[in-house]
């Protein structure tokens, strides 16, 4: 059976996004295998987006292969630090996604016992496939939602790990208050004085020095929405005084909202309010 090169170019990539502690790679490939084993530095997801069932063999830490039929949907889950073969009998098309484990370890509140993973494979996990279609699609349309959107799905996929994935018995506890006064201004001030810049889920949360997964929790029961669904709302209010009331061009205005180009900007713009910006604009 041919080995694959794991440098084979995918056909979908996040290399360009900025994220950080995770990656999504999209592949379209022959029957094979992967390289000889490999160990893994990161959390690995495969999943399955071939119509047609794939017959697969894994085989972790040199231990007895294993086989099974994965159908559309199905996942895989490796572990970091476990030694990886695979090999596929049929053409394949699957998702990649590798995640940081520090990003599980900062979901895990149990600090005290170090997680240990759980290797799955040929489950299905509703949640994961959401998550990962969710990061293919903000690929897919140029980045639009911004990088507290991929910092929000990659906090929902480590906690999703956490639970599902490892030995921990203990769940993850949800924060039971809100953000006070103080707390509340000191997050709101900083987000509209940065509409300019990359907002991070993790900047905003130091801001007053809680974890990212309960800093999102405590923002959505403070505000009724979520830290993203907000900056976007800041966003599109700017752009909309600007567009009516500057003279500034819509690539001055794209930068001004955080946009990376006029382009990306006509989009998302597009998709908040259901006009582009010229024709909104127009209505002045």
């Amino acid at each position: 059976m041919k080995k694959i090169s794991i440098r084979t170019l995918p056909i979908l990539s996040s290399a360009n996004s900025g994220w950080k502690n995770i990656s999504l790679k999209q592949y379209n490939l022959p029957a094979g295998e992967s390289p000889s084993d490999r160990s893994l530095s990161q959390h690995i997801i495969s999943i399955q987006l071939s119509e047609e069932p794939l017959t697969m063999e894994w085989q972790l830490n040199g231990e007895k292969f294993k086989t099974k039929e994965m159908n559309l949907g199905e996942i895989c889950f490796t572990p970091a630090n476990y030694t990886l073969l695979n090999r596929w009998h049929n053409p394949a098309k699957f998702l990649v996604i590798k995640i940081d484990p520090q990003c599980c370890d900062r979901a895990n509140s149990n600090s005290i016992n170090k997680l240990e993973m759980i290797p799955k494979w040929g489950i299905r996990d509703r949640q994961i496939l959401h998550t990962a279609l969710a990061l293919k699609a903000e690929i897919e349309t140029g980045y639009l939602s911004g990088n507290i959107y991929s910092d929000a799905l990659t906090l929902a996929l480590a906690v999703r790990i956490v639970k599902n994935y490892s030995t921990t018995k203990k769940a993850i506890a949800i924060p039971h208050r809100e953000l006070t006064k103080k707390e509340l201004n000191l997050v709101l001030d900083y987000i509209n004085s940065n509409l300019d810049t990359k907002i991070t889920l993790l900047k905003v949360a130091n801001l007053i020095h809680l974890s990212p997964y309960y800093f999102s929790r405590i923002f959505k029961q403070s505000t009724g929405i979520t830290l993203h669904q907000y900056v976007i709302k800041c966003r599109v209010e700017n752009a909309k005084i600007l567009l009516a009331k500057s003279n500034l061009s819509l690539a001055e205005i794209a930068l001004k909202t955080g946009a990376t180009n006029q382009s990306n900007f006509t989009a998302f713009f597009r998709k908040q309010v259901g006009i582009t910006p010229k024709a909104y604009r127009d209505l002045f």
